[in-house]
């Protein structure tokens, strides 16, 4: 289907002359994507020098900073939204869609800028970061696309996923052409920064030829140049010898030469430019090579259609001061302000052992029990201790259990946690935050066979999951907002890792946490996994973990056996509908199930106190046997679990008309005989009265929390009060009855 494509928000340039937004497109030179190395650049520097050309050369091997910057277009709605995207490919002379439109985003993913007013020149302040590999006398091109944001995403869609596909490839030059000359959405960077003190300056480039003719075709090989000193010469070759020059005087005449290509032409070509000894370039002059083909008008004259273009630009102090712009150089001025102003200030004393390099921004996980904020680490470790995995029972008590004064104990060691089939696993992460303001972390749990954990491209496929509306899976996400820096934080609710699949022989299971943090500006920022490639080596894996603060990992074992059949359904309390007096009831109903086999109920529940489960117990009645729990002290703010039912077969037939379902029902509280209720209602059987019963934090007849609190509002309260958390006596005398809020059933076949 194709997608319907919105007016742009945003203007780039093809070019450096400012009002020329409507170059063709094979100038590829535009100065609005900005490679600055490691420099942070502020907004306001890209605004103020939007007449000028920028950029610095993309290093090899090194992180490189890439800005982008525009206008907005004429027209534009104030509190427009626009995401930019960024791709990056070893250059071509001719960027055919089919070059770049299957490469990866480059990281950290979609940038979303607002515009405020319309011909307004707007910057982002967060860059892409690209690491190219050294390509032996080539570089990369960049090409941008934006995107107007104009609908809200659905729940729990990836910015990125939800973005139109880039370019379809084009099956000869005349479709490129009609690409080029209708698309507004993307602009290309396709040069190379050149220093003039260099003898020879040399560049490659690559030349394929797609085409779905039969004929050969005429294409025109350009050099244009301007404002180099007379005594300059330029040659031009290709590795295959098809195409060639000799050296030619620049500057001079326009440069070009015809030569017939076939379809499926591919060459590598170079040319080299041998500066005049005693010249002097201006800044910013260039040599473009252009590849052209030869067509004919209606008038029956010729001219060329230039499909694309490679630009050098001499740029000394781009070249000369380029080490003033490394990552090593933006640290250390970084710390030599900060010294500066803390010693005007007199704040902290200046010490010489003071490491600022190895300290992480954000959020940090560690590897060891008492690790601090210092990388790269020292140790190997595969056994990290914010990684925590609880068992097959959630642990509602997980902040008393995992945070505060037992932050520096491994709980799962302690209790020797292992994986077990045939059941819900409940995995909690915690970790470190240096920042506080209502920092938003979010974290993603894999669960990686050990075989395969020098390829992160592969751990999506492991990805601890939960259910969405549809009844399917989805990757699961866990949210934290930090409120005070330097906290220690428990994530306040679990992984659940439902019946893993039994490891190869001899094998066990790794667990892989990351975390990333997103803002309006990067909504969906790259995770960490997916800015790493395969590692060639375990050593290079474990550097990869002891160097990147937001990934941890933990080896854990394995226990076969475990439930015949699992049931899983999600429950959702909405918010702002039902008081934290509330009492709930989870009914599970098993029909034609065997006597003398088992069932389970677990939950996710994270709510302190509250304790949605049933221990294992025996079915003693065949045709239906019914066991729940009931709880209440659930927040205003509403809450959404999973609930896990699990059947155990032991040992008996399972027959094919099983069947098994769950109830959410609510607490239906006797306001006299008239009264006309909304929902059906259900009679607890008296056997209820010896069902698990909890108590969340929130009800508001707690008595340990009013004594605590000293709340008058709490101690005049006129419902129900219990003594503390927890489990609680069963606080019916009578019968109870019910509003059925929902269920789910599942029929065995």
């Amino acid at each position: 289907m194709a997608h319907e494509v919105p007016p742009n928000n945003l203007m780039f340039r093809n070019s450096l002359r400012k009002t020329n937004y409507s170059a063709k497109k094979y100038l590829e030179l535009t100065p609005d994507i900005i490679p600055h190395y490691g420099n942070k650049l502020d907004p306001n520097f890209l605004i103020q020098e939007y007449d000028n050309l920028i950029n610095l050369p993309l290093q090899p091997n090194e992180i490189n900073n890439i800005y982008f910057r525009a206008k907005s277009d004429p027209n534009v709605e104030p509190g427009a939204r626009t995401a930019v995207v960024l791709r990056a490919v070893p250059n071509e002379l001719i960027l055919w869609p089919q070059v770049w439109n299957k490469t990866n985003l480059i990281s950290p993913g979609p940038l979303v800028v607002t515009s405020s007013a319309p011909n307004e020149i707007i910057a982002c302040a967060t860059p892409f970061r690209f690491t190219p590999p050294n390509m032996g006398g080539t570089t990369y091109a960049l090409i941008a696309t934006q995107y107007p944001l104009n609908t809200p995403l659905p729940p729990e869609t990836r910015l990125r996923d939800a973005l139109p596909p880039p370019a379809a490839d084009v099956k000869n030059w005349k479709d490129l052409v009609n690409y080029f000359n209708n698309d507004t959405s993307t602009v290309y960077y396709n040069f190379v920064v050149e220093d003039s003190k260099a003898p020879i300056i040399s560049a490659s480039t690559r030349l394929r030829i797609f085409d779905d003719g039969t004929e050969p075709l005429p294409i025109i090989i350009t050099i244009l140049c301007s404002a180099f000193p007379e005594g300059t010469y330029v040659s031009l070759s290709s590795t295959t010898g098809v195409i060639n020059m000799a050296k030619c005087r620049l500057p001079g005449p326009l440069i070009y030469f015809e030569v017939p290509l076939s379809a499926g032409f591919d060459d590598i070509l170079t040319i080299n430019i041998f500066l005049a000894p005693d010249g002097l370039c201006d800044p910013l002059s260039f040599v473009s090579l252009r590849a052209s083909v030869n067509i004919g008008g209606n008038d029956g004259s010729l001219h060329d259609e230039i499909l694309g273009s490679l630009n050098i630009v001499i740029h000394d102090e781009a070249t000369t001061h380029l080490n003033y712009a490394s990552h090593a150089a933006n640290r250390l001025q970084e710390y030599i302000n900060t010294k500066d102003a803390e010693a005007k200030a007199g704040a902290i004393p200046t010490t010489s052992d003071t490491m600022i390099l190895g300290r992480a921004t954000g959020w940090w996980f560690r590897d060891h029990l008492f690790d601090v904020n210092k990388f790269p680490r020292q140790l190997y470790g595969s056994n990290s201790p914010d990684i925590q995995p609880v068992g097959t029972q959630n642990k509602p008590e997980f902040k008393t259990i995992l945070g505060g004064y037992n932050s520096n104990l491994d709980w799962s060691n302690e209790h020797q946690i292992n994986l077990q089939q045939g059941a819900p696993n409940y995995i909690y992460l915690r970790g470190n935050c240096t920042l506080g303001d209502d920092y938003l972390v979010e974290t993603r749990l894999f669960c990686v066979p050990d075989r395969l954990l020098l390829y992160p491209p592969m751990y999506s496929l492991y990805a601890v999951t939960d259910g969405d509306d549809q009844d399917g899976r989805k990757t699961a996400i866990r949210r934290i907002i930090s409120t005070s820096a330097s906290s220690f934080n428990v994530l306040d609710r679990p992984f659940d890792l439902l019946n893993p699949a039994p490891p190869q022989s001899g094998s066990h299971y790794s667990f892989i946490a990351e975390s990333r943090h997103p803002t309006d500006e990067n909504p969906d920022p790259n995770w960490p996994h997916e800015d790493t490639d395969l590692f060639i080596s375990g050593a290079k894996f474990a550097e990869w973990i002891a160097n990147t603060p937001n990934i941890c990992w933990r080896c854990i074992g394995y226990y076969h056996g475990g439930a015949t059949i699992i049931c899983t359904t999600t429950i959702e309390i909405p918010r702002n509908i039902y008081p934290p007096s509330t009492l709930w009831y989870v009914i599970a109903e098993a029909f034609n199930a065997p006597v003398g086999s088992s069932w389970e109920l677990t939950s996710d529940i994270s709510i302190e106190g509250a304790k949605i489960l049933f221990p294992r117990t025996l079915i003693a009645s065949g045709d239906r046997e019914t066991r729940g729990c009931g709880f209440t002290g659930i927040p205003p703010g509403g809450i959404k679990f999973r609930v896990n039912l699990q059947w155990f077969s032991e040992g008996k037939n399972v027959p094919n008309d099983m069947r098994f379902g769950i109830q959410l029902v609510r607490h239906k509280r006797n306001g006299g005989p008239n009264m006309i209720h909304p929902a059906a209602t259900i009679t607890l059987p008296e056997e209820a009265a010896n069902w698990p019963f909890s108590v969340g934090i929130h009800h508001p007849g707690l008595e340990n929390k009013i004594n605590a609190e000293i709340s008058e509002n709490h101690i005049e309260y006129l419902g129900d009060h219990f003594k503390t958390i927890g489990p609680n006596p069963w606080p019916h005398k009578t019968p109870v009855t019910g509003f059925v809020m929902g269920s789910d059933t599942w029929l065995h076949d």
